[in-house]
């Protein structure tokens, strides 16, 4: 008998896509399948939707709590082996279950697979076809890339390895899950396009809270290298994680040239070699962002600290005349 599947949908004023997810995870070809939606406290006609597939869906609507919170109601409501969440806008591929499984069952050491994934738009047409790197720790904390992207399932015993969602984080919270899961076991990328995400107006809302999504950034680093059961050979890499976390950081900032120049200043101070893939042109532009008192102070220092080690060179030159 194949092993029991829960799906979770999180859905906040989403209802002109809700249906097209729902129905491509209601037309998926495997059984068992248990599918949760969880509407947000949605001020839209969300729960209309939701209501026309009541006997076919397990559906339940709270008041607003966010994101986080919400995905982890339904992840201690499922009872799968195998549980995935997929948004309300970005519906899965045909033969993304069937998949996802056979793929975990055949991997039994992996704690988290995750596909390759297709970008479409409003009416669904193709973007563009999206293949994820390969799965690798060092790499996802290092560069401060969430390389797990839609359609990842998760095996079952991961909750009970991590836990749940951080409630604390509202636009980085899977990016800290994963990075939190990642220390129990290995995940493992599937090598087929099994979901979707979907670019339309409302995924762009909350590209006003650049410098809010920043902090967030920040402070997931300051929270996980607080832990004091890390590997040493997570914490030898500290410098260049956070190096890279700034630069992230730096680029969410968005029209916030202000913060995102000093993002890209803490980048290089903390690991200098970052400047060598950021380029000599982009962090001068950087900088010329910062307030021009500031910007001069930088300046000069940088002159006085390369005429001294000029004079030194000088001054530990062999001489020739002796």
């Amino acid at each position: 008998m194949n092993p029991l599947v829960t799906i979770i949908t999180p859905a906040y004023n989403r209802a002109d896509y809700l249906a097209a997810t729902i129905e491509s995870v209601l037309a998926q070809d495997y059984a068992p399948l248990e599918y949760i939606v969880l509407d947000d406290g949605s001020q839209d006609h969300t729960r209309e939707v939701l209501a026309r597939y009541s006997g076919r869906i397990i559906w339940d609507s709270h008041p607003n709590m966010g994101e986080t919170r919400t995905v982890n109601k339904g992840w201690q409501q499922a009872r799968g082996e195998f549980v995935a969440v997929v948004n309300s806008d970005d519906p899965l591929l045909a033969g993304a279950v069937q998949t996802a499984v056979d793929f975990m069952i055949a991997h039994p050491e992996v704690l988290v697979a995750y596909p390759d994934w297709d970008k479409i738009g409003p009416r669904g047409e193709l973007i563009e076809r999206v293949q994820v790197p390969e799965y690798n720790y060092r790499y996802m904390l290092t560069r401060h890339h969430c390389i797990v992207g839609p359609g990842a399932f998760i095996r079952r015993r991961a909750f009970e390895l991590a836990g749940l969602r951080d409630p604390e984080f509202r636009y980085v919270a899977d990016f800290e899950y994963w990075l939190r899961l990642g220390l129990y076991g290995p995940f493992a990328r599937i090598p087929a396009s099994l979901a979707t995400f979907r670019v339309h107006s409302q995924s762009a809302s909350v590209s006003h809270a650049g410098r809010a999504m920043a902090a967030e950034h920040i402070r997931l680093m300051r929270k996980y290298y607080a832990r004091p059961d890390l590997p040493a050979e997570v914490r030898q890499v500290r410098a260049e994680a956070w190096g890279w976390a700034h630069h992230v950081a730096a680029e969410m900032c968005g029209r916030d040239r202000f913060a995102a120049a000093l993002h890209y200043l803490k980048a290089v101070w903390c690991h200098p070699p970052i400047l060598w893939v950021l380029g000599r042109n982009q962090l001068l532009r950087a900088l010329k962002r910062l307030p021009p008192p500031l910007y001069a102070l930088l300046r000069w220092s940088g002159r006085r600290a390369q005429a001294a080690g000029r004079q030194l060179a000088h001054a530990v030159r062999p001489r020739q005349d002796i």
